[in-house]
C-alpha cells in the first residue's frame, strides 16, 4: 500500500509539472494576445480621428492640399508601422482544448510507462516480497497461504537474481517454519557458497539438517563444529551442540554447553525451559552413569540397571483418512527434553490393531536410549508422506510422562487427532 501511495503522489507531481505550463502559462499568453489584437483596434480608431482633424483643418484654409496629403501619408506609415509589431509579436502555441489533447495524453503515458518500466527492472517484485514477509512474521501461528506464496515469490526472484544473499537467507528461515526442510537446505547450502565465512549461515544449515534428519549426523556435526569454531558463543548452534553431546555420553559437555546457552536467553522463552530440562536429564544421567562404576557384578545388578521397555498398544479411530500402505511411526522420547526419538518401530496402518515393546535396542545412538531418561513420551502417528518427523495432515496419539521399564500399566493409544 506504502508503493502505491507514493507513486501516486510522485505522478500526480510530474502531471502538474506538465500541465502548467498548458493551462496556466499559455492562458496568459491568450490574455496578452486579446491585449494585442485590441491594441490593433485602438491604433485604427486613432488614424481615423487624426484624418478627420486634417480634413477639417483643410476645409478651414489653414494647410493646402499638398499639405494634407503629405500628412495623410504620414499617418498612413505610422499606423503600419504600429500594426506590424503587434503582428510580430509572440503568438501562443496553444489556442484550444482541442491542442493541448496530446499533453493531456502525455500526462497520463508517464506514470503508466514509468510503472512499466519500474516492474521490469526496478525492484517491485522484491516489494511485494517485503509485504508478504511482513505479513507472514506478524503472527505467531503459521499462515501457511502466505507462507507458500512468499516462498514461490522467492524462489522466482532467485531465477533471475541468484546473487541475492538477503532473499537466499529469507528462502530458508519461510522454508524452515514451513516445516519444509529439504528446501531449507537447498536455500541455505547456496547461501553458503555466497558467505562461505557467516556463523548464521552455517549455523541455520546444521539446524534445517537437524530437522530434516531427526538426530545429530555426521554433516549436522561438521557444521556444528564450524560455527563453534566461527563464534563460540552462539547460542543456537550451542543447543545443537549439546544435544549431540547428550547423545554421546558426554553428559558433563552437554551441561556445560546448554548452560552457556541459557546464560544468553530470555528465561520467559520456550527454549530455556527445553535446556534447563535437559540440563537436569544430563545431570541426573551424569550420576546414574557414575554409580553404574560401583556396581559389583552383572550377578548382583541392581533393579534399576535392568533394561528398559515400554509396552504399547496402538489403535486408529474410524474417522481417520489413512491408506493401509501409509507408515506408522511408534516412538519415545524425553518427556520436556531433547525430541530425538529414544527408541522407535515403524509400522504401517494394516498392522493395527497392535501391541509392541519399545526397548533400548531400539534406540537412534547407543548413548540415547530409554534407560538414559527418567520420563518419556510415547507417540503414535500416521505419516503420509513416509517421514518421521511430523508434517500437516499427519495423524497421531501421545501420552506421557511414562517411566520405562514400570510396566505395570500398558500404555494405549488411539490414533484420532490430525496435525495442522
Amino acid at each position: 500500500m506504502l508503493f502505491w501511495q507514493g507513486f501516486i503522489l510522485l505522478s500526480i507531481t510530474a502531471g502538474l509539472f506538465v500541465l502548467w505550463p498548458t493551462i496556466v502559462v499559455q492562458a496568459r499568453k491568450r490574455k496578452a494576445e486579446l491585449t494585442t489584437e485590441n491594441r490593433g483596434e485602438v491604433n485604427e480608431l486613432v488614424y481615423n480621428d487624426h484624418i478627420k482633424e486634417l480634413e477639417a483643418t483643410h476645409g478651414r484654409g489653414e494647410i493646402n492640399p499638398e499639405e494634407l496629403q503629405n500628412l495623410k501619408q504620414d499617418l498612413e506609415k505610422t499606423l503600419i508601422y504600429e500594426n506590424s509589431l503587434n503582428e510580430n509579436g509572440d503568438k501562443p502555441i496553444l489556442t484550444n482544448w482541442r491542442t493541448r489533447i496530446p499533453v493531456l495524453g502525455l500526462v497520463l503515458a508517464i506514470p503508466l510507462l514509468t510503472l512499466l518500466i519500474y516492474s521490469q527492472v526496478g525492484a517491485k517484485k522484491d516489494w511485494d516480497i517485503y509485504e508478504l514477509r511482513q505479513d507472514f512474521f506478524a503472527s505467531a501461528e503459521i499462515d501457511r497461504e502466505t507462507g507458500l506464496e512468499l516462498q514461490q515469490r522467492l524462489q522466482a526472484r532467485l531465477k533471475s537474481k541468484p546473487q541475492n544473499a538477503h532473499n537466499w537467507y529469507l528462502l530458508g528461515v519461510v522454508a524452515t517454519r514451513l516445516q519444509d526442510y529439504d528446501e531449507a537446505v537447498r536455500a541455505f547450502r547456496h547461501l553458503l557458497t555466497l558467505e562461505p565465512k557467516s556463523p548464521d549461515v552455517t549455523s541455520e544449515l546444521a539446524q534445517a539438517l537437524f530437522r530434516r534428519a531427526g538426530t545429530i549426523t555426521p554433516e549436522v556435526r561438521k557444521y556444528i563444529e564450524v560455527t563453534l569454531a566461527l563464534q563460540p558463543d552462539k547460542t543456537s548452534i550451542l543447543g545443537l551442540a549439546g544435544i549431540d553431546a547428550f547423545q554421546t555420553g558426554r553428559y558433563q559437555q552437554a551441561i556445560d554447553q546448554w548452560s552457556t546457552a541459557i546464560s544468553r536467553m530470555n528465561p520467559n522463552s520456550p527454549d530455556y525451559q527445553v535446556l534447563q530440562n535437559g540440563i537436569a536429564q544430563a545431570r541426573a544421567a551424569l550420576k546414574q552413569n557414575g554409580s553404574a562404576s560401583f556396581s559389583q557384578s552383572t550377578d548382583n545388578k541392581s533393579e534399576s540397571s535392568a533394561p528398559k521397555t515400554v509396552t504399547v498398544s496402538v489403535s486408529i479411530a474410524d474417522a481417520v483418512d489413512a491408506a493401509a500402505t501409509d507408515a506408522v511411526f511408534v516412538y519415545a522420547r524425553a518427556w520436556k527434553g531433547p525430541r530425538m526419538p529414544l527408541a522407535i518401530q515403524k509400522l504401517t496402518v494394516a498392522d493395527l490393531p497392535r501391541t509392541i515393546e519399545l526397548d533400548e535396542s531400539m534406540a537412534m545412538t547407543p548413548n540415547m536410549s530409554l534407560a538414559s531418561v527418567p520420563q518419556v513420551e510415547i507417540v503414535a502417528r500416521i505419516s503420509k508422506s513416509g517421514s518421521a518427523v511430523s508434517q500437516p495432515g499427519d495423524w497421531e496419539a501421545s501420552m506421557g510422562p511414562v517411566v520405562p521399564g514400570d510396566n505395570k500399566n500398558k500404555v494405549v493409544l488411539k490414533i484420532s487427532e490430525q496435525i495442522e
